[in-house]
Formats: structure tokens, sequence, C-alpha cells
């Protein structure tokens, strides 16, 4: 069904669930449907971010004539401009938890690669999985090779020798070998490197 077709009206009382917050309802074939809470009214300077908690709102499922529990958007406001947002200004609680998707918060948009990865406005380039997320800029020093793949770090033949030891041994196995490899500290000189960066430690943290 459309709703635009099939719309009857919009409310003109939206109701506040919070400061800035209002829930955008109408009437669809006489039945009262939640659809979205609102972005919050902005001032120059401000933004809106998709927050992680969502509003839930239990009400009658018309084709099961059951309650169900329906989540829609919440939204923060953040001053923070999105080229000046990184990890560590990801707005938290006081429970150090954050407060939205550090996807939301980085307007990441992704360039094709398989692996989960994103560049934000300010060209950093991002890879992460369930376990960790790495960041990787024009002008950062790579100190260590644990996380960014040997292929970049120490050619391809070495690439190979670690994934056969950790086809046969594991890879904490083939972790202790790589370790022990010299290692020089260098700096990523160009967007294609960080994004290369990015997605080799979003396959190898997968």
């Amino acid at each position: 069904m459309s709703y635009i077709n099939e719309m009857v009206q919009l409310s003109n009382q939206p109701m506040i669930i919070g400061s800035g917050e209002f829930i955008v309802e109408m009437v669809v074939e006489s039945e009262r449907i939640i659809l979205e809470l609102a972005k919050p009214e902005l001032d120059d300077g401000e933004y809106a971010v998709a927050r992680i908690e969502k509003h839930k709102i239990r009400k009658m499922n018309p084709k099961s004539n059951r309650m169900k529990k329906f989540k829609t958007t919440k939204w923060m406001k953040t001053t923070i401009k999105p080229e000046d947002r990184t990890l560590k200004n990801l707005p938290r609680d006081s429970k150090k938890k954050a407060k939205c998707k550090f996807q939301d918060w980085l307007l990441l948009k992704g360039w094709g690669s398989r692996h989960s990865t994103g560049i934000s406005p300010n060209n950093r380039c991002y890879g992460w999985s369930h376990r960790a997320v790495g960041e990787f800029y024009v002008g950062k020093e790579i100190k260590n090779a644990d996380t960014i793949g040997n292929r970049i770090t120490y050619g391809k033949e070495i690439d190979k020798k670690y994934n056969a030891i950790a086809d046969k041994h594991g890879y904490e196995v083939a972790d202790a070998y790589r370790k022990n490899l010299p290692f020089t500290p260098y700096t990523i000189k160009t967007i294609d490197d960080a994004k290369m960066h990015a997605e080799r430690f979003a396959r190898d943290v997968s």
C-alpha cells in the first residue's frame, strides 16, 4: 500500500516526546499510524544525528489484532561539524556507551569494497567488524603491523607465508611469526593508501 496515495490527513498537533523531538503521525484509511520521529528543529550550526536508542510505542497490529511494539528513530543534536567528527568525539553516555552508531556520526560512505568500509567528509577512511574499528588517513603514522595486513608492510611473499601458517597452525601462531619480523614505521601518503589500509583492517578483524 502506498502511504502517499492512501493518506487522508496529517496531524496538525505533533506529540512532543522530548526536548526538540516530535512524532509525525497520520491517518491512513481511518487508522492512526506513527511514521517516524521527525528531526528536531535546528538552529544555525546545529546538526541532527540518529540515536541508537529508539522510541518505542505499543499499538494494535490490524493484521493480527494483537498489540505490537513499534520502534521509531530518535534524534540528538550536535554542534560538531561533520568534517570535525572522529571516533574520539563520538557522543557517549555516562556509562561510556555510544549514543549513536559511529557510521551515522561520521557520515560514512562506501566506495564499493566488499568489506565493511567507509570514508567520512574529512577524508578519513574506516574499516570495521563487530570486533574493532580502524581509522586511516593521509598523514597517519603506522607504527606496527598488528592489524593492517602483511601484504602492505612486508610484501606478497610474507603475506602468503602468513596465510599458510594460519591455515596450518592457526592465527595465534601466524601472528607470533609476524610480530617477530622486522618492521619500519611509515606514513600513509594518499587517499588510495588509506582506503587500502581500511580494507585490510576490515578483512583482518572480520
